[in-house]
C-alpha cells in the first residue's frame, strides 16, 4: 500500500491548486450553461465564430448606437456598462434610459477597466481598432464585433443581429416593427408629394457637403420626401462635392448638424459662414434663409431612432405640424 504523509499530501493539494489556477487563467471565458453545449454560435464580422451557452447576463457596450439599441433590446439589469456619449443629450436619445446602468466606458479604454467588468460579452463596431479588439481578445474577453450600419436596411440588420447576440430576437422584431409603425404614421401625415414638388437639400458640414450612395441621410430624404440635391451627380463612391457643383444644383434647403464635438464648427457659425458666404449667395437656400440644424441625435443616428430624422427634415423643409 503507498504510504502518503501528511507533508507529501499537502505538496500535491498545492500543486494541483496550482495547476487549476493556471487552467483558469489560460481558459477563454464561458458562459455558465447546462452540458457545456453552446445554446448558439455567430459569426461576428471579423469571421470569428463566438460561442453562448446561454443569453449574456452582462453586456458591454462600446458605441452609441448599441446603447441606444440595447436599453430597448434587454433588461437594463444584463447591461454593466454603455459609453459616455449615451449621457450627452446633443447626441443620445437614451439619456433618460441610461440612467438605469451605472457603468461607463469608451473606446481605446484601459483593457484592464474593461476586463474588471467580467462581462459576458462585449460589443464592439468593426470600426475599432484591430489592437483594441486582439487585446481583449489576448485577455480572453469575450468579444463580438459587428458590421457597423451606414444607412436604414442596415440598421435593421444590426438590430435583428444583436438581437440573436443578446437571445431576444422577439425584443429585435418588435423594435423593427415599432420602426414601420412610425415611417408608415408619417407616410400618411405627408401624404403622397409629387416628386416634382419635393424639395431639394443638401447635408452640410464645415468641410463643404459629403456624398455617398450609402449613407444614411439618403434615406431620411427618402422618408421625408424630399430628394437629396447630391445624388443628381451619381457618384458611385463616398466624396466630397466641390463648392461650384452646389451653386449649380441650387438647393431649395441647407440641412446642417445641430451637434458638433471639439473639431467642428458651432453648428450657429457655420450657419452664418453659409448666409454671408459670397460663394452661396444666388443660391435659394441662401436667399430664402432656408438653413436648418437638425437634432445630431436623429440626423447622426444609427439605431432605431433613426426614423426620427425624417419627421425633423419634414417639418424644417415643409414647415407641416407633425404628430409624434
Amino acid at each position: 500500500m503507498l504510504n502518503i504523509t501528511k507533508g507529501t499530501r499537502f505538496v500535491f493539494l498545492a500543486m494541483l491548486f496550482c495547476l487549476c489556477l493556471l487552467c483558469l487563467g489560460c481558459s477563454k471565458p464561458k458562459l455558465a450553461g447546462p452540458g457545456g453545449k453552446p445554446l448558439y454560435t455567430l459569426t461576428d464580422a471579423t469571421g470569428t465564430k463566438v460561442s453562448f451557452l446561454r443569453k449574456p447576463q452582462r453586456i458591454v457596450s462600446l458605441s452609441i448606437s448599441t446603447d441606444e439599441i440595447l436599453l430597448d433590446l434587454v433588461d437594463h439589469k444584463r447591461i454593466v456598462a454603455l459609453t459616455k456619449y449615451v449621457d450627452d443629450e446633443g447626441i443620445s436619445n437614451a439619456v433618460h434610459q441610461a440612467k438605469a446602468v451605472q457603468g461607463r466606458v469608451q473606446m481605446g479604454s484601459n483593457p484592464e477597466a474593461i476586463l474588471a467588468l467580467k462581462a459576458d460579452v462585449i460589443l464592439l463596431p468593426d470600426f475599432s481598432s484591430a489592437d483594441t479588439i486582439q487585446s481583449l481578445r489576448d485577455m480572453q474577453q469575450p468579444v463580438y464585433v459587428y458590421k457597423t450600419p451606414y444607412n436604414l436596411a442596415a440598421v435593421r440588420a444590426c438590430i435583428q443581429e444583436l438581437g440573436q447576440v443578446v437571445g431576444e430576437k422577439e425584443a429585435a422584431s418588435q423594435i423593427l416593427a415599432k420602426m414601420d409603425a412610425r415611417l408608415n404614421k408619417l407616410r400618411q401625415q405627408l401624404g403622397n408629394i409629387p416628386p416634382a414638388q419635393r424639395k431639394q437639400v443638401v447635408f452640410m458640414g464645415d468641410k463643404g457637403a459629403y456624398y455617398s450612395p450609402e449613407h444614411s441621410f439618403n434615406d431620411i430624404c427618402k422618408y421625408a420626401q424630399v430628394h437629396n440635391a447630391l445624388a443628381q451627380l451619381h457618384f458611385t463612391k463616398p466624396v466630397t462635392v466641390a463648392q461650384e457643383e452646389i451653386v449649380r444644383l441650387n438647393p431649395d434647403a441647407f440641412i446642417l448638424s445641430g451637434w458638433v464635438d471639439s473639431t467642428d464648427l458651432e453648428p450657429n457659425a457655420l450657419a452664418h459662414n453659409l448666409r454671408h458666404d459670397a460663394s452661396y449667395a444666388s443660391v435659394k437656400a441662401v436667399q430664402n434663409n432656408a438653413i436648418y440644424p437638425l437634432p445630431a441625435k436623429h440626423l447622426l443616428c444609427l439605431s432605431q431612432y433613426i426614423v426620427e430624422a425624417s419627421y425633423d427634415l419634414a417639418r424644417a423643409v415643409y414647415g407641416k405640424e407633425l404628430e409624434n
